[in-house]
């Protein structure tokens, strides 16, 4: 896979699991370049239909909220709203917190917390972390990101409660740190089916995340976009709009 536009490595150290960002048990930390990466090319995809934001984005898997919120702080001025939900319960508090950090009222709760660690602890840690809050309080900008986190089992095929959604990203469970959890025999099918009820057909991209093995492909979508990075690959899909 060859970057398009993160074509410069760059210092994303601000971003790092547990420094500012908050890290929730038994999950993984997205790659901060691939995940910008992604959505600058699912910003581009919509921009090519003439639709140039702000976007409402959407992760049925959100986990501890790390790729919403990396997302939302590299990419503030163009999100309209944010979308979270995940099966596990407890994962979701640490999502909340992390998505909380896309406003100043949340910086500056988390910027008192690491202030409390200096005090009490005075590590250098602690005062690169004082540093990388400071870095985030430049990159968000007055206007709120309107954030809903709600629990949600992708795989159930029930009345949909989101809708008009932009942008669907998700790194789907897979590997040995997390299972996929859920009551449907077909996760990856409901998946496409219930992102299908939340897109926007209009203007609307879906990115899969997912391991080398698992088949991502559905009569609702046409696969625009493909490509592989490690152990992972990425699947770019629009909605096939049904006569």
């Amino acid at each position: 896979m060859k970057y398009k536009f993160e074509t410069d490595k760059k210092d994303f150290s601000h971003f790092a699991s547990g420094r500012v960002l908050y890290n929730a048990a038994n999950t993984t930390a997205f790659p901060v370049r691939l995940a910008s990466e992604i959505i600058q090319r699912s910003f581009y995809i919509l921009e090519g239909k003439g639709f140039f934001g702000p976007y409402k984005i959407y992760d049925p898997c959100c986990g501890g909220g790390f790729l919403l919120a990396t997302i939302g702080l590299l990419y503030y001025d163009k999100i309209s709203e944010i979308i979270a939900t995940d099966f596990n319960n407890e994962v979701l508090e640490t999502a909340r917190k992390n998505l909380s950090l896309l406003s100043r009222e949340g910086l500056n709760r988390r910027k008192k917390e690491i202030e409390g660690y200096i005090e009490a602890f005075g590590k250098e840690s602690h005062m690169q972390a004082l540093k990388s809050v400071e870095y985030f309080e430049t990159l968000i900008g007055e206007r709120n990101i309107r954030i809903k986190c709600m629990q949600r089992d992708i795989t159930d095929k029930k009345d949909f409660p989101i809708t008009g959604v932009n942008i669907i990203i998700t790194d789907i469970p897979y590997g040995n740190i997390v299972n996929w959890k859920g009551v449907n025999e077909a996760p990856i099918s409901s998946l496409f089916e219930n992102c299908y009820k939340a897109l926007d057909k209009k203007a609307s991209v879906l990115v899969i995340v997912a391991d080398k093995k698992t088949k991502l492909e559905h009569n609702l979508f046409k696969r625009i976009e493909h490509f592989k990075l490690g152990k992972r690959q990425i699947g770019f899909f629009e909605p096939i709009i049904r006569v």
